[in-house]
């Protein structure tokens, strides 16, 4: 009997056994999760009832070469949604109605974005850069709404407005191409980037690191209590090489000029540094940062990207007589005191090309040639040389091949050579009609405002290239040491001591005595050529190239100055030229008499100005 029992009695025990350890097992992890998990739970059962609110650190500065402030930051308040915890209480109509009343904004647009945050269970910025007026009003609806509230944070700001506009770029709200692109690098889906010029190229330089509180929430999104906050990272100032008085004769110029579009390239021919680079028609890239979506999109509707400076491409008219020139001059093809007559018009063949003077200019010389522009003696001098020549020397000045501008090479053109060999490569042939047209700067010759300006920098300093440049140094806000830029060379354009004596002083003449005379300063060496191209699709191009210096002194400025449809450069271009050497030398025209600048150019402080970095916030020049 007791044996019969005996496999029953070791079942029971198994299963005693089973339950014990089971127990002892769950006891076990009860103790695990009271004592050492405790913390880590707290932890997540505090994250699931936070909302963190971040603040937009200051960006880095943007200085001129004397350390006037271009682009700043300024304190600017944002009106941020927090969403409840409990999806399905949100009822958001009436508060994106409230909200669409104070904010200009759609409320149907306004409706879907609050119900983005809710399903993505984040904080979002309804609007920032909100007046004081609204911000006052927004803070009543703050009171009766859940969800809502006003932080005060960085925004970019620029104190001179248009100024250098292409040059700075301007800043908007990141796509989502760029936010999947940078996501892992921080950014956030409201964040605000870099969208043209220097703030793009340089935006992981500028870009600070943002700040932000932590805040206790209710299941509504209601904010109850603040648990902590870690403060932003200033980014890192960038100092230009520009020179604001320039910069400012460059761009008022081009704005008043006949059509009010153009460019200007001003170049330190001693070291490729940028002066001074305006395009027109320029922008305002406050109004791009407006809290008001109609402002933005006004100024986005009228905004013309293209800068003219680097991307737009012209004929370059009688300018390029330069070039001809060196080539005449250097190849010994060019005798200046033979002299032909101009009777306003040339025949090749059963061909008639016409002077600009349509009188005629007579007998002339090289000297009253290039002073006097003369086509007539030109065509004559661009079949002399011929167009192998022409189109070697036109290379080796570096057109028909991008600068490499530091950044800007994806938007820079490289423009069009014109001459024998490119037209062999096209698979077509060259005749003398193109060698006439080419010696006046016509025919499929394309050039940019900012090669031009590289090529006269190089006829001031006798014919080194440079790489032009605006960057003067980079102030880390990390501790790193600052980077400094070094001259580039691109090359060297190897001429005869007695051609580039002949080509200055040729010049010289135009300015003093030729059609260049309006851009004439007292005191100062200015030299330069006048150019008008001709346009199949309009009024023609105005040009005007120089450079100036101190006598006895190496240039400190060439300049390129081109007005769309302008007519004639020497009327048109080469006064805008003129008030930018006089800027470069610190020196204004009063009533004919040439005077040390008095003028002072500063810019308007906000009331409660917020620093992103070392510097003045006033600076006179």
């Amino acid at each position: 009997m007791i044996q019969g029992h005996q496999p029953l009695h070791d079942r029971l025990s198994i299963m005693w056994n089973l339950v014990l350890w089971s127990g002892v097992a769950l006891l076990i992890r009860l103790f695990q999760l009271q004592l050492y998990q405790n913390v880590e739970y707290n932890e997540l059962a505090l994250h699931n009832s936070t909302q963190m609110i971040y603040q937009t650190a200051p960006r880095g500065r943007i200085y001129d070469r004397n350390g006037l402030a271009l682009a700043t930051s300024q304190p600017a308040f944002s009106l941020i949604y927090l969403p409840p915890k409990v999806k399905e209480k949100a009822d958001l109509k009436p508060l994106a109605a409230a909200l669409s009343k104070q904010l200009g904004q759609d409320p149907e647009a306004l409706l879907e974005t609050l119900q983005e945050a809710v399903r993505e269970q984040t904080a979002l910025r309804l609007a920032e850069n909100l007046p004081r007026q609204t911000y006052f009003r927004l803070k009543e609806i703050e009171t009766i709404y859940p969800g809502i509230d006003l932080i005060e944070e960085a925004r970019r700001y620029y104190p001179l407005g248009r100024f250098a506009s292409h040059l700075i770029g301007y800043m908007g709200k990141i796509d989502i191409q760029s936010y999947k692109q940078l996501k892992n690098q921080g950014y956030r889906v409201d964040a605000r980037i870099g969208k043209l010029g220097i703030e793009k190229i340089f935006e992981k330089v500028l870009r600070g690191r943002d700040g932000g509180i932590r805040m206790v929430v209710d299941a509504q999104g209601r904010l109850k209590r603040r648990l902590g906050s870690f403060k932003w990272e200033t980014g890192s100032n960038i100092h230009l090489t520009i020179d604001a008085a320039m910069q400012s004769a460059a761009d008022e110029g081009l704005r008043k000029s006949l059509t009010g579009r153009g460019a200007v390239v001003a170049i330190d021919p001693r070291n490729g540094a940028i002066l001074a680079l305006s395009s027109t028609p320029d922008f305002e890239p406050n109004q791009l940062l407006s809290s008001d979506p109609e402002v933005v999109k006004s100024a986005k509707a009228g905004l013309d990207w293209n800068n003219r400076a680097i991307s737009g491409v012209y004929p370059p008219g009688s300018a390029f007589k330069l070039i001809v020139s060196a080539a005449g001059l250097n190849e010994g093809r060019l005798n200046t005191q033979d002299t032909i007559f101009c009777p306003g018009y040339f025949e090749l063949g059963k061909n008639i090309f016409l002077c600009w003077n349509h009188k005629g200019h007579k007998r002339v010389d090289w000297w009253q040639g290039l002073a006097q522009s003369c086509d007539v003696f030109f065509y004559h001098l661009g079949l002399k040389v011929g167009g192998d020549l022409i189109e070697r020397y036109e290379t080796a000045f570096g057109l028909g091949r991008k600068t490499s501008i530091p950044g800007f090479e994806h938007w820079e053109k490289s423009g069009h050579l014109f001459g024998p060999q490119t037209r062999k490569t096209a698979g077509r042939g060259w005749w003398e009609g193109d060698s006439v047209n080419l010696a006046i700067g016509q025919g499929e010759l394309l050039v940019t405002p900012i090669q031009l300006a590289v090529m006269m920098s190089a006829i001031a300093n006798k014919g080194t290239l440079y790489r032009p440049n605006y960057i003067d140094r980079i102030e880390y806000a990390d501790g790193r040491p600052a980077y400094e830029q070094k001259p580039e060379k691109l090359g060297t354009v190897a001429l005869k001591d007695s051609t580039w004596a002949t080509l200055q002083a040729g010049m010289a003449l135009v300015v003093s005595s030729g059609t260049g005379i309006s851009a004439r300063i007292s005191g100062l060496d200015v030299r330069g050529k006048t150019g008008t191209a001709q346009n199949s699709g309009g009024d023609d191009h105005a040009w005007f190239v120089a450079y100036g210096a101190r006598p006895g002194e190496p240039s400190a400025v060439a300049v390129a100055v081109l007005v769309e449809n302008g007519g004639h450069g020497a009327s048109v271009a080469a006064p805008i030229a003129r008030n930018i050497i006089l800027a470069a030398y610190h020196l204004e025209d009063k009533g004919g008499r040439i005077i040390p600048s008095t003028g002072t150019l500063s810019i308007p402080i906000p009331a409660t100005p917020m620093r992103a970095g070392p510097g003045p916030a006033v600076r006179t020049l």
